[in-house]
C-alpha cells in the first residue's frame, strides 16, 4: 500500500489566504481610525457671529452668507411733562393828562437864529474857480491879505453854500469893471468901480434856509477881483454902503 497524509494539505492554502485578506483588512481600517482620530478639532459655540464668504475665481462682488442680525439694546428716553405756568399777557393802559386851564398859544414867526456867520475866505477849497483868475497875497486891507484878480471877461466863480444871505467882500478901485451875480437863478449887476482903491461889500436880498448856489462872473471892464463871501442869517445886522475903510494911496 502507498504512504498517503492523513491530511491533505492543500486545503489549507485557501485558508491561509483568506485569514491573510482579513487580517489587512483590519490593518487598514486600524489605520484609518487612528488617522482620524487626530485629525478631530473639537469646536464648540462661540458668542460671535461669523459671516462666511464665498471667494470666487473670477472678479466680481462677494456676497455674505445670511447670518442673523446682532441684537442692539436701544434705550427709549422717557419724556417729562412738565407743567408750565400759564404766559401773563401784558395790557396797555394809556394814560390821559389833564393839564388845567389849558389854552392855545398862536404860533408865532420869528427869525431863525443860526451860526451861519462865516466867512470864507477867496483861497478857500470851497471856490471852484474857472477861466484866468489869480491869486495875489501880500494885499493890504484884503481879508487874510489875499485877492483873486479876473483880467479877462468870463472868468466865472462858483460856491455853493446853505444860509439866508451872503455878503461879498472886495476891493473897488478906477480901473475895475462889471461881475454879473447869478444867485438861485437871479442875476444881478455890481460895478466895482470907485475913485478910490477901497474894500466895499454887496449884500443879497434875504433867502430862504437852505442850499443855495452863487455864480459871479466877470462881464465887463477892466479887472475885477474877490476878497471873500461871508454867509449870514436873518438875524445878522444889515452893513451900509458906505465904504468901511479909507482910500489906499
Amino acid at each position: 500500500m502507498d504512504n498517503k497524509p492523513a491530511s491533505d494539505r492543500s486545503v489549507f492554502i485557501p485558508i491561509i489566504i483568506g485569514f491573510a485578506s482579513v487580517l489587512g483588512i483590519c490593518l487598514v481600517l486600524f489605520a484609518a481610525r487612528l488617522g482620524a482620530s487626530r485629525g478631530n478639532v473639537q469646536s464648540g459655540e462661540t458668542a460671535t457671529l461669523i459671516k462666511y464668504q464665498f471667494l470666487a475665481t473670477e472678479p466680481g462682488i462677494a456676497l455674505p452668507t445670511d447670518a442673523p442680525p446682532a441684537t442692539v439694546a436701544t434705550e427709549i428716553p422717557t419724556l417729562a411733562i412738565i407743567d408750565l405756568p400759564p404766559t401773563l399777557t401784558a395790557t396797555v393802559v394809556p394814560t390821559l393828562v389833564v393839564v388845567p386851564n389849558a389854552t392855545n398859544v398862536p404860533a408865532t414867526a420869528s427869525p431863525t437864529a443860526l451860526v451861519l456867520n462865516i466867512t470864507y475866505d477867496d483861497a478857500d477849497f470851497k471856490f471852484n474857480y474857472t477861466g484866468n483868475w489869480i491869486g495875489q497875497s501880500g494885499v493890504s486891507g484884503a481879508d487874510q491879505n489875499s485877492l483873486h484878480i479876473s483880467n479877462t471877461i468870463g472868468d466865472a466863480v462858483q460856491l455853493s453854500f446853505v444860509g439866508q444871505k451872503i455878503r461879498i467882500i472886495y476891493q473897488a478901485g478906477p480901473s475895475l469893471g462889471t461881475i454879473a451875480i447869478k444867485l438861485d437863478g437871479v442875476d444881478f449887476t455890481l460895478d466895482q468901480f470907485a475913485p478910490a482903491t477901497l474894500r466895499s461889500e454887496w449884500e443879497s436880498p434875504v433867502l430862504v434856509l437852505s442850499s443855495h448856489t452863487l455864480t459871479i462872473t466877470h462881464i465887463s471892464g477892466g479887472s475885477i477881483n474877490l476878497d471873500a463871501i461871508a454867509v449870514l442869517d436873518v438875524s445878522t445886522p444889515t452893513s451900509t454902503s458906505t465904504p468901511t475903510s479909507t482910500a489906499t494911496p
